[in-house]
């Protein structure tokens, strides 16, 4: 049984808010709380933070907070929050930021944790 569900909000718009509506429908589904996570860095944008007011008018709860290194900050949280399952957005296939949202999710996937994750295509 499923009883959260975690949601790692990216800057990208577009991923967010097609995580943002797949963890909202798979919480009301499962009868689940979901939470989006917000990692502060130079990355972040003012939309990451559109994108966190967005999560919490569909239901969710946000946290946020700083991190150098997102993926343990993710991992951290996630196990911190007792989530079930941890949703990530793939990255479009283009330049630097491809690269390192890439090598966010994959050390969030081969971190020790308690969680499962998916990862979400942006097709």
């Amino acid at each position: 049984m499923t009883s959260a569900i975690g949601v790692a909000l990216p800057a990208d718009g577009a991923i967010a808010h097609l995580l943002i509506d797949r963890a909202c429908e798979l919480a009301q589904s499962l009868n689940a709380r979901w939470v989006a996570f917000v990692v502060c860095n130079p990355m972040v944008t003012e939309e990451s933070l559109c994108q966190a007011e967005l999560a919490m008018r569909r239901g969710g709860t946000v946290f946020v907070c700083e991190g150098d290194d997102v993926a343990q900050t993710l991992v951290a949280l996630a196990c911190r929050e007792k989530i079930d399952v941890l949703m990530l957005g793939a990255p479009k296939s283009a330049g630097i930021l491809h690269r390192i949202r890439r090598g966010v999710i994959d050390r969030v996937l081969h971190a020790t944790r308690t969680f499962d994750v998916v990862v979400i295509g942006n097709a």
